[in-house]
């Protein structure tokens, strides 16, 4: 009976500290809480099971990595990612109860434990993830995908079935168990602090690339600016020679003449660089550097915009949106047949409206729901669309993505509120 009640006791704590190893990696909505309670007592009632009833380490190792991987699926997250959660949570899991067996006594399979070692065994995994989650995991509950993730993936998986062959032959030799165990759980722990790292140096690269984005965008909007100063200083200078000859016209009646010569000031006046002038410096100055790059590669170029002076949007959040998808639509449609991208941004009563079609080679990668990049050079690309879905959530707006008959169409709403 005591043995039971140790059983019960330490799997409550042991499914309380994977509820604190969960929420380092995902974020649960407020909605499924109850779902998320549910799926944590599915976990405490068959890992508690199995184990009082088999007592035979494989069979442990699969309910418990089943079980692990059903809570992961509760949690917005890509599957890759949630694979590796998986098998590391369980491998720390594992890898905590050997050192604690075998610290203790010679373990055999069958035979009774220590009943302290199952509270060692706790008390260590509570230790691990006090120390992961406070020393090796900054980017919590980012949801990208780092090249070289299978890798990671295969060293906690490696563990588990070493760790696995040397319990199940037995093997007699407490130092050699618990040092072996001791190598494995610091490298399991450095997989946290390496995905982590990869995680960082791939947000760095797309926030770089998109500082520059909005570099390049503001030096061309101050080109287009200066261009349209110099313009206004001549037209200044000549401005009463321009109003004498006017004069002239309009007392001859020659009103033809006089809306020639008018259209021909506007020619001038006008800037072949500046296809948009809303007031909006963010929106101007990146949309006018986008066409501006679309105009000298594709055939044709489309543009609708319609947008206030004031938007409740972050610059930096604009960038995103607009800045990848222009950047990936123009990419993709100067490699096509057609070479054409057609942009459309309006506003109207608190909503953002944002649709960009372009042409494409019919060519695309995905993983699951996620558009992978089809550049040769990936690193730095392919969490564009991942940047801006996660932009978009975050003012709890849309975002379709429709690809067919080789055209590629993306809509976003935002619902934003205009300034007062």
């Amino acid at each position: 009976m005591d043995g039971i009640v140790i059983t019960l006791s330490t799997n409550l704590f042991r499914t309380f500290i994977i509820r604190k190893f969960m929420s380092v990696y995902f974020q649960i909505d407020i909605e499924n809480k109850k779902k998320e309670k549910g799926v944590y007592c599915l976990f405490f009632l068959f890992t508690s099971i199995v184990y009082l009833i088999f007592h035979f380490p494989p069979a442990n190792i699969m309910t418990n990595l089943l079980l692990i991987y059903l809570i992961t699926q509760i949690y917005e997250g890509k599957q890759k990612k949630k694979i590796l959660v998986t098998f590391l949570i369980y491998g720390i899991n594992m890898i905590c109860d050997i050192i604690a067996v075998y610290s203790c006594n010679d373990y055999m399979i069958g035979k009774n434990q220590n009943e302290m070692t199952v509270y060692i065994t706790v008390f260590l995994i509570a230790v691990c993830e006090f120390f992961i989650e406070k020393f090796l995991v900054k980017n919590r509950k980012a949801d990208f995908i780092p090249p070289y993730l299978s890798i990671l993936i295969a060293i906690p998986i490696i563990s588990i079935v070493l760790l696995l062959i040397m319990i199940m032959n037995n093997l007699n030799h407490r130092i050699l168990l618990v040092s072996v165990g001791t190598g494995i759980l610091f490298m399991n722990l450095l997989i946290f602090y390496l995905y982590d790292v990869l995680l960082s140096a791939y947000v760095k690269l797309e926030e770089n690339a998109i500082f520059e984005r909005q570099l390049a965008s503001y030096s061309n909007q101050l080109n287009v600016m200066m261009q349209s100063e110099e313009k206004l200083m001549a037209l200044r200078h000549d401005m009463k020679h321009h109003l004498n000859e006017l004069s002239i016209m309009a007392n001859q009646n020659e009103d033809s003449e006089v809306m020639h010569y008018i259209q021909n000031i506007y020619t001038y006046f006008s800037n072949p660089n500046e296809y948009i002038s809303s007031g909006n410096k963010e929106i101007d100055s990146l949309v006018n550097y986008m066409l501006n790059k679309a105009e000298r590669i594709l055939e044709r170029v489309d543009y609708k915009i319609n947008v206030p002076k004031e938007l409740d949007i972050n610059s930096f959040d604009l960038n995103i949106i607009v800045g990848n998808l222009l950047e990936n639509a123009i990419d993709a449609a100067k490699d096509s047949e057609e070479k054409w991208i057609e942009v459309s941004l309006s506003y109207e009563q608190g909503i953002l409206f944002i649709r960009i079609r372009n042409s494409f080679d019919n060519v695309v990668q995905r993983r699951g729901n996620t558009y992978l990049t089809t550049k040769k050079k990936t690193v730095g690309h392919g969490i564009g669309l991942q940047n801006v879905k996660k932009v978009v959530d975050n003012y709890k707006g849309e975002m379709q993505i429709l690809d067919s008959d080789n055209i590629f169409d993306v809509k976003i709403i935002l619902y934003t509120l205009l300034l007062k």
